[in-house]
């Protein structure tokens, strides 16, 4: 396998990991919490993408995933508050 693809599947496979871990944490704190708790539902990707950005080395960057998670945290916190919205 050459580099390029071996870089393009972690990039593509950071993405997809931060978009499961968010969705399956929303859908928990959905059928877990009545009112849906979206402080602590942003809080919780924010401080994995600070804890993952400081922790790693300077040779693997894990930029797709830490901001992936920042996107996904409020895309998803938009989706679980909908109803709220309206």
């Amino acid at each position: 396998m050459s580099t390029h693809t071996r870089t393009e599947l972690s990039l593509l496979s950071e993405g997809f990991l931060s978009l499961l871990l968010t969705a399956c944490f929303g859908i928990f704190c959905l059928k877990t919490f009545h009112p849906f708790p979206w402080l602590s539902f942003i809080g919780a990707p924010i401080g994995l993408a600070i804890i993952v950005a400081c922790w790693e080395n300077k040779k693997n960057r894990w930029t797709v995933f830490t901001i992936g998670l920042l996107f996904n945290a409020i895309i998803w916190s938009i989706v679980f508050n909908w109803p709220l919205f309206f």
